[in-house]
């Protein structure tokens, strides 16, 4: 494996797919004729008086940038969540972070109390922080031997009882219920520059926090005993991973609402690809989860044009299956 990684072509595939799926993502499904001559263009020499190029600039590029990065974000967060509690069924999206940032959000967009004149990222981070900590507590994972099996079930239970609260919230604003309940379903549809740059300072610190504690994470997986034994900090390792987690998971919720699966499924393809050394692991599965994220964006347009499906929707059809083959595999 060590010898196969090495290997330029690895790099050049997982390279390659994002590329491709972002030339697809900006051409394909449009009520205009886009040709890639349009997108060399608009990226090399932008031309103002190109309707093609300014719907480029203006429509595609922000939802296919923010689909790369949210796709790399939420992929990394979850190679952190299975490294951190070495569970290979740990993702931003099980263990309710996903759900716990997407209800604070769905509470500020209907109105509710102080979460109006908050930034959206900071509302998603306390979220996520909240309902992430609470299913870490109820798991047991800062028991000495915790249960990868508990740690699931109380996800499972948060995800239920924020669920259920979201819900409740919308019907309380049905004025804006179609709106929040399309953004629930995990959508990149309607990203503007904006939203954009609302993203990727955000993302770019996780995503440089997450690189940081690799080589700390490759000791947390000898064990914690072997860890400490060869000088980690366990407390300060934990709680870098969880900020990166929360950071990457929050901007990306901020704008994009609860995409699930991504981050439990990218790793487990990553690992096969690339191994498990958390240095080569953790970009990789960022390469791969921002490939699916562009290319889940670009055939959600074609599913029902020229409306939009949520991309949220076809990370669920490729992932739920995925989770259950995981589970049963893992014999927990």
């Amino acid at each position: 494996m060590i010898r196969a990684i090495s290997r330029p072509t690895t790099w050049a595939f997982l390279a390659g797919i994002p590329i491709a799926g972002f030339c697809f993502s900006m051409l394909a499904w449009s009520s205009f004729t886009l040709s890639f001559h349009h997108l060399v263009g608009y990226l090399s020499e932008f031309d103002t008086s190109s309707m093609e190029q300014q719907i480029l600039a203006t429509l595609r590029a922000p939802r296919v940038y923010a689909s790369l990065v949210i796709g790399a974000n939420l992929a990394v967060a979850g190679v952190l969540m299975q490294g951190l509690t070495r569970n290979p069924l740990a993702s931003p999206s099980v263990l309710g972070i996903n759900a716990g940032a997407a209800c604070f959000m769905a509470l500020a967009s209907v109105g509710f109390g102080f979460f109006v004149d908050i930034p959206g990222v900071l509302v998603a981070a306390l979220g996520g922080v909240l309902s992430g900590g609470l299913v870490m507590i109820l798991g047991g994972f800062f028991s000495p031997r915790p249960h990868p099996l508990k740690l699931v079930l109380a996800g499972i239970a948060v995800n239920a009882l924020l669920i259920g609260v979201t819900r409740a919230s919308v019907i309380l604003a049905d004025d804006m219920a179609y709106s929040v309940i399309y953004w629930l379903s995990g959508t990149v549809a309607n990203i503007g520059w904006q939203q954009w740059h609302q993203l990727w300072p955000v993302s770019v610190l996780g995503l440089g926090l997450a690189m940081s504690i690799a080589k700390p994470l490759n000791l947390l997986a000898l064990g914690d005993d072997v860890a400490t034994g060869l000088g980690l900090n366990l407390s300060r390792t934990r709680i870098l991973a969880c900020v990166a987690i929360v950071l990457l998971t929050a901007s990306s919720v901020a704008v994009a609402g609860p995409i699930g699966f991504v981050g439990l499924l990218i790793p487990h393809i990553a690992r096969k690809l690339v191994g498990s050394n958390f240095l080569l692991l953790i970009p990789a599965s960022a390469l791969c989860g921002a490939a699916l994220l562009v290319w889940a964006d670009g055939f959600s347009r074609a599913i029902s044009f020229p409306s939009e499906t949520p991309v949220g929707v076809i990370t669920a059809l490729l992932g739920t299956p995925c989770f259950i083959l995981l589970a049963v595999r893992s014999k927990l």
